[in-house]
Order: C-alpha cells, then sequence, then structure tokens
C-alpha cells in the first residue's frame, strides 16, 4: 500500500512537472514570437526608411528640385563697375528665381548715374533684371526723368548697361518742359542721357 501511494504521489509530482514544463515553453514561445515580430518590424522600418532616404537623394540631384525661389520685402539693387555705380532701384516687392537668373519686381523707383551724379530718374509698376545680362526691363507706368526734366513714359523701357542705347516701346511720350511734347511708339535713348530720337511716325506739339 505504501509502495502505491509512492507511486502514485510520484506520478502526481512528474504531471505538475511536465505542466510547468510546458507553461514555461509556452511563455518561452511567446515571447520568441514576440521578438521575431520586433525584430522584422525593425528590419522593415531600417529598410522603408533607405527606401525614402534614395528617393529623397534622387529628387535633390533632379533638376526639378534645382531652382531656388525666394520672395522679398523692400529690395534695393545696385550695380557697380571699378567701383563706379551704374544704377540702383528699390523695389516694394522683389522674387528670385535661379533657373533663369531673373528678378521680377514691383513698385520700383530707381536712379542712373554717371560717377557720383545722377544723370536720370526712373519709376515703374513692374520690372525684370537679369542678374547675369545685367539688363533691367520696366514696364506699367514707366516714367524716366532727366536731369534738365526732360520726361519720358512708354509701356516698357529696356536698359541693356551703361553706354548702351535705352530703348522706349508703346506709346511714347516725351516732354521736354517749355519746348514740346512728342508722341510716338518707339524712341531711342542715348545712353549718356544727352538725347534722344523717335523712330516711325511722330505727333509733336509745340508750346506757344
Amino acid at each position: 500500500m505504501r509502495l502505491r501511494l509512492d507511486a502514485k504521489g510520484c506520478d502526481t509530482r512528474l504531471n505538475v512537472m511536465a505542466v510547468k514544463d510546458f507553461i514555461k515553453n509556452k511563455k518561452n514561445s511567446w515571447i520568441m514570437l514576440i521578438f521575431v515580430i520586433i525584430a522584422i518590424a525593425c528590419i522593415w522600418a531600417f529598410i522603408y526608411a533607405g527606401m525614402i532616404t534614395k528617393s529623397f537623394k534622387n529628387k535633390l540631384l533632379d533638376n526639378t528640385y534645382a531652382n531656388k525661389e525666394a520672395n522679398i520685402e523692400s529690395l534695393l539693387v545696385t550695380e557697380t563697375k571699378d567701383g563706379e555705380k551704374l544704377w540702383e532701384l528699390f523695389a516694394d516687392k522683389g522674387s528670385y528665381s535661379d533657373n533663369n537668373n531673373i528678378v521680377f519686381l514691383e513698385g520700383i523707383i530707381g536712379n542712373f548715374y554717371d560717377g557720383e551724379v545722377v544723370k536720370a530718374s526712373f519709376k515703374a509698376d513692374r520690372g525684370t533684371y537679369n542678374s547675369v545680362k545685367k539688363n533691367i526691363v520696366l514696364y506699367d507706368n514707366v516714367l524716366i526723368v532727366y536731369t534738365d526734366a526732360t520726361n519720358i513714359s512708354a509701356d516698357r523701357i529696356i536698359y541693356e548697361g551703361k553706354g548702351k542705347d535705352i530703348e522706349a516701346l508703346g506709346n511714347i511720350r516725351i516732354e521736354k518742359p517749355n519746348e514740346a511734347i512728342i508722341y510716338g511708339n518707339k524712341a531711342i535713348l542715348k545712353g549718356d542721357f544727352s538725347d534722344f530720337h523717335i523712330e516711325g511716325r511722330t505727333k509733336t506739339q509745340f508750346y506757344m
């Protein structure tokens, strides 16, 4: 009887140990499974991050992302040569893109210089400045005033650089105070602002 009881007690202890081992193994299996899932998620995140980084680098190398733009309030632009100021302009607003090297300007006033002397002043509602060609195009309510009070209005005025003739286009009106008012469609202004001439059909009104 005692031997039988011992055998049953032994069997009971073995069964309890087996259950504990099963539970322990099951718990270890779940821990291992969770670890594997976490490891897979980390690996995928690493791969995905690499794909995003590669895509971003490709976009940076793409020309469509190479163009830089800037919008500026209260912009002052000045051009000098050999320490001599050629012209300067102030604009209420400006925007620049290195795609075409052009600054788009609004609300413009400025001066053309000969040394330290202002030879003419100008204003326009809008205009552009090419930072490579160094030329200025003024349009919309353009007006140039010489030091002798001669004033020239036009739809568009193109300045190509110091010493070069300035081209005025569209609805030209040139007023020489106490002398005459001249109308035309195209005028060429001397680069030193000493004289001008009208091309094509003109109309002149003299002061009496």
